[in-house]
C-alpha cells in the first residue's frame, strides 16, 4: 500500500471514529388529534409525521413499537415526548469529503463538509479543521449573525459589510462563521467572499455551521471521503435551504431530526469558545478575539446579542445600522440611552409600537422584547454601531478591528500583542500607541521584541517612531535577547 492511500485511509478512520451522525429510532407522532386505525393505514403512513420531523417509512432504525391504535388519541392522556437524547442513535458519520458547487454560471467552487451529531466535541471539530483540512491558525474568528430569509440591504450598507468583513478578515487572518445557507445573511457574505475575497482556499476561511435535517438533498452529500457534485438552486416551494456555494467549509450538525432549524447554535457556540481559548500566535500568550457581527434578524437575534456581551470575557458586539430589523432596534437603542439610561415614556412608547409592528408581536411579547433590548444596553460598552451613512465613519474594517479590541476590555499591552499578531500597525497607532495611555513597566520592550522575532516591520518601525516621540530607549538587554530567542 502506498504511503498516500495509507493516510487517506487513516484520515477516513479517524473522521469515522470520531464524528457521528444522528437517527431518529421511535415514531412519536407529531400531531394530538391522530387518525386512529389498525393496522397502520396508508393515510397514516403518508399523513403523520413523527416529531423528529419524518414520516413512518423515512425511518431507518424504526424501533418495532405499539401500533397506532395504541397510540394516545384526543384527551386520552399524555404523550411521550420526543427528545434527541432519548430517541436518537448515533452511528459513524456517512457524509464527508468535498462538495462540488455548480451553477448556472458555470463557476465552480469547491468545499470541505462533515456531518457531525450536535454533541460532537468542539476540540474534535477544530483538530478536524486544523489537521485535516489545513485550515490556517485563526487570528480572529468573526461570527456573523442576521436574519435568515432574503432581505434587502441598501447599497451603502451591502458595501460596508461586504469590503468590511472580507478585508478585515483576509488582513489579520481571521476565520468567518455563518449558517452557511444560501439565503439572508448567509448569502450576502458569500457574495462579500466571490467580490472582495481570494481564491486561495486555505486563506479563504469561510464556515458555514448548518444543520444537517433542513438541507435540500442533503442525500447527495451521503458518502465518505468523497467528492459529490450540489446545485446550490433549491426549489423555490420547499421549506428545506441549500448551502451557499461560497462557504470553504461546512460542518452540517445533525440531531436527527428532518427540516427543524435551531440545532447548529449550541455547536457554533462551544466551537466559538474553545477557539477563544486558543493562543492567537505560538509567541503570544493572548486568546484569540472572537467578535459577533449583526445584520438585520429577527427577535432571536437580541437574545443572541445578549447572551455574547454578557459571557465573560464578553465577546463584542459589532451591529451595522440600517440593515433592518433587530440591528436597527439595537442601534436606535444604543443611542438613545448614551446619556440617560433609560428612554422617555412617549419614546418608549412608540419604541414598543414598534417593536410590536416590526416582528407582528402582541404587547406583552413586545415588552418582553424591549426588556431584553434594555439588558443589552447595560453592557453597551461591548456593543459598536456602524452608521455606513455617517461622513465621519472610519473604514468598516479598521472599525470592526478596533471595536473587537476595545469591547474585550483587554490592558493596552494585550491589545498591542493582538494587533502585533494581526500584522495591523495602523490599528496599533491610531488607538493604541496614543497620547496617555499607562503601559505595564516592560510591555513596549516586549512589543518590540515579539515585532522583531515576528518580523513585522511595520510594527517595529512604529514601536521606534513612539519612542522617540516620547523620549523612550529601547533597552540593550531587550534587543540582545532576540539573537537567543527560541522563536527565531
Amino acid at each position: 500500500m502506498s504511503l498516500t492511500n495509507s493516510s487517506q485511509k487513516s484520515r477516513r478512520s479517524w473522521i469515522e471514529d470520531t464524528f457521528c451522525k444522528r437517527e431518529c429510532g421511535k415514531f412519536i407522532p407529531a400531531c394530538r388529534d391522530l387518525h386512529r386505525c389498525f393496522p397502520m393505514c396508508q393515510v397514516c403512513q403518508n399523513l403523520i409525521r413523527c416529531c423528529c420531523g419524518r414520516l413512518v417509512g423515512e425511518h431507518t432504525l424504526l424501533e418495532t413499537g405499539p401500533s397506532m391504535s395504541s397510540w394516545p388519541g384526543p384527551g386520552t392522556g399524555q404523550q411521550e415526548e420526543w427528545s434527541v437524547e432519548c430517541h436518537t442513535q448515533t452511528s459513524a458519520t456517512d457524509a464527508y469529503g468535498t462538495i462540488d458547487f455548480q451553477d448556472s454560471a458555470g463557476r465552480n467552487c469547491h468545499a470541505k463538509y462533515v456531518r457531525v451529531a450536535v454533541d460532537a466535541k468542539a476540540e474534535a471539530l477544530l483538530q478536524l479543521m486544523r489537521s485535516e483540512w489545513q485550515m490556517e491558525r485563526p487570528k480572529l474568528l468573526l461570527t456573523v449573525h442576521g436574519g435568515t430569509e432574503n432581505f434587502p440591504l441598501p447599497l451603502k450598507v451591502r458595501q460596508a459589510f461586504s469590503k468590511g468583513l472580507i478585508t478585515a478578515a483576509q488582513s489579520t487572518g481571521a476565520w468567518i462563521l455563518t449558517d452557511g445557507i444560501n439565503t439572508g445573511v448567509s448569502r450576502y457574505v458569500g457574495e462579500a467572499v466571490k467580490t472582495y475575497g481570494t481564491h486561495d482556499l486555505r486563506k479563504r476561511n469561510a464556515v458555514g455551521v448548518t444543520p444537517w435535517g433542513v438541507i435540500d438533498n442533503h442525500s447527495d452529500l451521503i458518502g465518505r471521503d468523497v467528492l459529490r457534485p450540489y446545485q446550490p438552486l433549491g426549489n423555490p416551494l420547499s421549506k428545506r435551504v441549500c448551502l451557499n456555494g461560497l462557504h470553504s467549509h461546512f460542518l452540517l450538525v445533525d440531531d436527527g431530526t428532518l427540516g427543524k432549524h435551531g440545532c447548529q447554535l449550541g455547536l457554533r457556540r462551544k466551537l466559538e469558545r474553545h477557539i477563544q481559548l486558543q493562543k492567537i500566535h505560538p509567541r503570544l500568550n493572548q486568546g484569540v478575539p472572537v467578535v459577533c457581527v449583526v445584520v438585520e434578524g429577527g427577535p432571536d437575534i437580541v437574545s443572541m446579542v445578549l447572551e455574547y456581551v454578557s459571557s465573560v470575557p464578553p465577546m463584542p458586539v459589532f451591529v451595522f445600522e440600517g440593515s433592518g430589523r433587530a440591528a436597527d432596534l439595537l442601534a436606535f437603542l444604543h443611542k438613545q440611552t448614551a446619556i440617560d439610561r433609560q428612554l422617555d415614556t412617549d419614546i418608549q412608547e412608540d419604541f414598543l409600537l414598534r417593536i410590536g409592528g416590526m416582528f407582528g408581536l402582541e404587547r406583552a411579547d413586545a415588552s418582553q422584547l424591549y426588556n431584553l433590548l434594555m439588558e443589552c444596553m447595560d453592557y453597551r460598552q461591548s456593543i459598536t454601531i456602524f452608521d455606513s451613512e455617517s461622513e465621519d465613519q472610519q473604514e468598516a474594517d479598521c472599525a470592526i478591528l478596533t471595536a473587537t479590541l476595545k469591547g474585550t476590555k483587554t490592558s493596552p499591552g494585550e491589545q498591542l500583542s493582538t494587533a502585533l499578531a494581526w500584522d495591523r500597525a495602523d490599528i496599533a497607532k491610531k488607538h493604541i500607541l496614543v497620547y496617555g495611555q499607562h503601559w505595564q513597566v516592560g510591555s513596549l520592550e516586549q512589543a518590540m521584541l515579539d515585532a522583531l522575532v515576528m518580523d513585522r516591520v511595520g510594527f517595529v518601525k512604529l514601536l521606534i517612531d513612539n519612542a522617540a516621540g516620547t523620549n523612550r530607549q529601547f533597552s540593550p538587554s531587550s534587543r540582545g535577547r532576540c539573537e537567543t530567542d527560541p522563536y527565531t
